[in-house]
Parts: structure tokens; C-alpha cells; sequence
């Protein structure tokens, strides 16, 4: 869409808007779908190019969520183990800006249920990703948001864990999923 560039001022939060000192106003796809990530609680599927900012429209659903429920946690999937290490890179000093912790669950590194239930967001790979199906541990009670990475990938070798996952979600609680992906000409179906 032909929209003038968002400035990160819609934020309308100070603390938020440091997050980027990087840059003054979203790009077109982030300014198309800002409203969406910021400002509902409505599962979206996102399919941009790589480099399109998907990272930061993510964080826009995050952002609304630690806005509209503090008390909830997010929880991002991704398909492998160097992105996982990618998100924890980036968002751990980040994320400190607001008071909000970052915790790692992978096979590299299992934190104790104590760690897990006072995390803001947890980050885990897809293999690690099937201790999200019960949903009646502490930590996966107060989940309010998933961000699948890559959710392209749902028709490979390791989809099925991801479909029981959603499923899991779908059935037992209601939680907002935010899927990443690169360009797809099958979006409907997935």
C-alpha cells in the first residue's frame, strides 16, 4: 500500500520507542501492518521478504502484549537452534530496557521450572517447542502470546510438531500466534 512511513512515535511510549534508536519510522510493510500487531490481539500471519523487518513486527505483538496484559509471557518458536541463539542475542539486553527477561529453552540449555515461571519470554526451538503441549504446567498458563519463526517450514520433517503445538493452543486456551514467514504463495492454506 501507498502509505506515508509510521514514525515510531505511534508507539505512544517513550520506554517502547528506545527499543529503536536505529531508525525514526517503520518501513512500508511494518507501517501496513502496524496497526494490526499494536493495537489487536488477532492472530496474523506475516509474509515478507527476508530483510523485511519481520523481526521488528513481532516485537510489535510483544509490545502490545506487555501493554494490554504485563502480567502474560510470550513464548517464540523457531525452527532452529542458530536462530534461537540469534533472538537471545538481540532481545536480552533489549528487553532489559523494559524489565523483561529473556530465557532460553533449547538443548543447549534447560532452565529449572522457577526460571521458566518468572520469564518474560522464552525462547526454544521447535524440537524443544513440544514442552509448550502441556498447557497445564505454570509457565504455559500464563502464556498470552507464540511468534512461529519460519512457519513456512510447517510442510517439512519437523511441521508436525509445530501443527500439534497450534492444535494443542487452539483447543485448550486462547492465545494469541503470530507466524513469520518468508513470501508464500500458499498463505490461505497455511
Amino acid at each position: 500500500l501507498s502509505l506515508a512511513p509510521l514514525p515510531k512515535s505511534a508507539l505512544k511510549n517513550p520506554i517502547f520507542e528506545s527499543l529503536y534508536p536505529k531508525f525514526n519510522f517503520f518501513n512500508p510493510i511494518q507501517t501496513q501492518i502496524f496497526f494490526s500487531l499494536y493495537q489487536t490481539d488477532k492472530n496474523i500471519l506475516i509474509g515478507a521478504p527476508t530483510g523485511s523487518g519481520k523481526t521488528i513486527m513481532s516485537e510489535l505483538a510483544i509490545l502490545h502484549l506487555f501493554k494490554t496484559q504485563p502480567e502474560k509471557k510470550c513464548i517464540y518458536v523457531a525452527p532452529l537452534k542458530s536462530l534461537v541463539k540469534e533472538r537471545l542475542k538481540d532481545w536480552v539486553p533489549r528487553m532489559e530496557k523494559i524489565k523483561k527477561s529473556v530465557v532460553e529453552l533449547s538443548g543447549d540449555f534447560t532452565p529449572d521450572l522457577e526460571t521458566l515461571n518468572k520469564a518474560d519470554i522464552i525462547v526454544t526451538s521447535l524440537k524443544n517447542g513440544m514442552v509448550l503441549q502441556d498447557l497445564r504446567q505454570e509457565y504455559t498458563k500464563k502464556v498470552g502470546l507464540v511468534i512461529f519463526d519460519e512457519i513456512h517450514l510447517l510442510g517439512q520433517e519437523r511441521g508436525a510438531v509445530l501443527e500439534v503445538i497450534v492444535s494443542r493452543m487452539n483447543k485448550e486456551a486462547k492465545i494469541r500466534m503470530i507466524g513469520l514467514s518468508t513470501a508464500m504463495a500458499n498463505g490461505t492454506d497455511v
